[in-house]
């Protein structure tokens, strides 16, 4: 709903950075149309664009405390801001409430329970709190990373942080530079890229689920979330079913608090529909948006890894039961060059997914008519929604998953094996989390594991910066604390129960939306099939005259046999789309190769 931006700088005062904080802040502008503000601590100098949801006339920031102590910037929502409300009324410390808004909930949260107040937090956000009187400052972010945080490592001030990477470039001591590891993560493993290491050089994400304590003396990093699924479980499946859908729909009510229009993108699928129709049942009538393409009903899903079915007359089946007014977005392919540069300006982690064109095409439309939209985002990872879970193969390692995307060959003068060593990398995380990929039942856990803390993070990224592109707030009800603690309870045999991806979900959602729709088989949101042969001819204009950062990466030679005039498979596609995304994010931030 914002964007938020802070430099801390304990041997200045936070005034000395007003002009650097203003050029960062011009960077965040499209993700806060409705205002701009700035303030600034002895040391602390922050910064605000607003997407006005709540409390539209009244809710500027940043927000201080009313006794001066604290200092706060916050982009996103608490669906449980009128419970936290409560609760600081009934504590006893006489706050004063000023505004409406979630902000000053978060705010008088803080002051009452310090960083004990995280746990508590039931929504998507990210937010920066510096403490006047302790001389300390706090980054926090989300449990599965809906709301994004970036910060500066080890250049420029002591600590600078911006909703996006490309804002803090200006701070940067020199030109920016690609991060080499970053990068090549990008291209070998990119559905598990962009979640901790930004492609820039001394430029990181805040991870998923932590706080960041900054002091004088250190940063201090520490996880406040770590979803453990399997780790106690519910046996009793009708418990179980209750339990979920109980915590979705408390989680698309809270989601409905808006003073601004709201909508949702809609794909026929399981997860938006009951997003849809939960919120039917709250009293809100969503207009749907549905992504559509030139010749999609000739496609076949049987060629394709995870878009298996045309979402189109379930959209149309979906908006009809629930009676919500439904648009159908045309991609339209005669801007698809267009379209690719604006996306790798726009996605500083350099995109990595396709289906980026849709979510941007579908976040520009919906744009023109609502400021928000709810979205079905993070239900397949937290509810065993991959069919793959099922195969042995495809869940035996890193490996096994990776090699159903993909990769793009580096120069073995650069990185002799990158695939072997980011799978250390990703083997080595399951385990220090007590994941293993011994029995099956074991293998299916980590592999969730592994896919909410790399995988989801990623995507989560993409869907905010594409919608917030064009000012328009994604909403996320299945990102909400309590539906996350549920689906820890569900064990993959209720998950996976028969050979079903989501079962439990299913049973948790049966009567909610159409039976159809209810037993409708996982197919993630489109992508043009047909775009093979431009991305050739725009690959081979790039090859004409690559940047620097391609050529010292990319072991170009090997990309000739996909220039060749024939079909491309799905993978094949893939791996032009991400060269032409490192070209066109290279250009567009003028990245020096390292």
């Amino acid at each position: 709903m914002c964007g938020i931006a802070g430099i801390v700088d304990f041997s200045r005062p936070g005034s000395a950075w007003g002009e650097p904080l203003r050029q960062v802040r011009a960077r965040l502008r499209h993700r806060g149309p409705d205002g701009e503000g700035e303030a600034f601590g002895s040391f602390a100098a922050l910064a605000h664009t607003r997407l006005a949801m709540v409390d539209v006339e009244g809710g500027a920031q940043p927000l201080r405390s009313e006794d001066g102590r604290y200092l706060l910037v916050y982009n996103g929502e608490l669906y449980n801001h009128a419970e936290l409300r409560a609760a600081v009324d009934s504590s006893g410390i006489g706050w004063r409430w000023r505004r409406r808004t979630d902000t000053e909930t978060l705010l008088a949260a803080w002051a009452l329970w310090g960083e004990a107040c995280v746990p508590r937090l039931d929504g998507m956000f990210a937010f920066f709190i510096w403490d006047e009187q302790r001389q300390l400052g706090f980054a926090v972010r989300d449990p599965l990373g809906v709301k994004p945080l970036a910060y500066l490592d080890g250049a420029g001030p002591r600590f600078a942080f911006a909703s996006e990477a490309q804002a803090l470039l200006p701070l940067l001591p020199s030109a920016p530079r690609a991060h080499l590891d970053a990068v090549i993560e990008h291209l070998v493993a990119p559905i598990f890229s962009g979640v901790e290491a930004s492609p820039f050089e001394g430029i990181r994400y805040l991870p998923p689920g932590h706080l960041l304590e900054v002091s004088r003396a250190s940063l201090g990093l520490r996880a406040h979330f770590r979803f453990a699924p399997g780790a106690c479980e519910e046996d009793d499946p009708a418990r179980a079913a209750v339990a979920v859908r109980e915590a979705l729909s408390q989680a698309v009510r809270g989601a409905l608090v808006s003073e601004r229009p709201l909508g949702v993108f809609l794909s026929g699928g399981l997860d938006s529909t009951a997003v849809a129709a939960l919120a039917r049942e709250a009293g809100a009538r969503l207009p749907a948006f549905t992504i559509t393409f030139e010749g999609q009903e000739a496609w076949d899903g049987a060629r394709s890894a995870l878009v298996v079915s045309n979402d189109t007359p379930r959209a149309r089946e979906a908006a009809a039961a629930l009676g919500c007014p439904l648009r159908e977005v045309r991609f339209e392919r005669r801007t698809l060059e267009q379209e690719l540069e604006e996306l790798a300006r726009v996605n500083d982690a350099i995109p990595a997914w396709e289906q980026e064109l849709s979510q941007r095409a579908l976040a520009r439309a919906a744009a023109e008519e609502v400021r928000g939209v709810f979205v079905g985002d993070a239900a397949d990872e937290t509810h065993y929604g991959y069919h793959f879970l099922l195969d042995d193969v495809a869940t035996s390692g890193p490996p096994a998953i990776l090699a159903r995307f993909g990769s793009i060959p580096i120069r073995a003068d650069i990185d002799p094996d990158p695939a072997t060593r980011l799978v250390g990398r990703y083997r080595a995380l399951i385990e220090e989390a007590g994941g293993s990929f011994g029995t099956r039942r074991e293998r299916i856990l980590a592999t969730t594991q592994l896919i909410v803390r790399r995988w989801l993070p990623r995507l989560l990224h993409n869907g905010d910066i594409h919608c917030m592109a064009f000012g328009l707030e994604p909403r996320v009800p299945f990102a909400s604390a309590p539906l996350l603690e549920a689906a820890t309870r569900v064990s993959p045999e209720l998950g996976l129960r028969g050979g079903v991806e989501k079962w439990l979900l299913r049973e948790a959602l049966r009567g909610v939306v159409p039976e159809s729709i209810r037993l409708r088989r996982k197919s993630a949101l489109p992508k043009d099939q047909d775009v093979g042969e431009s991305y050739q001819r725009v690959v081979r204009g790039v090859l004409a005259a690559p940047h620097p950062l391609v050529s010292r990466i990319v072991d170009v030679p090997s990309l000739a046999p996909l220039l060749q005039p024939r079909a491309l498979s799905e993978r094949e596609r893939a791996q032009l789309f991400r060269v032409i995304c490192l070209h066109h994010w290279a250009t567009a931030h003028d990245v020096a190769a390292p």
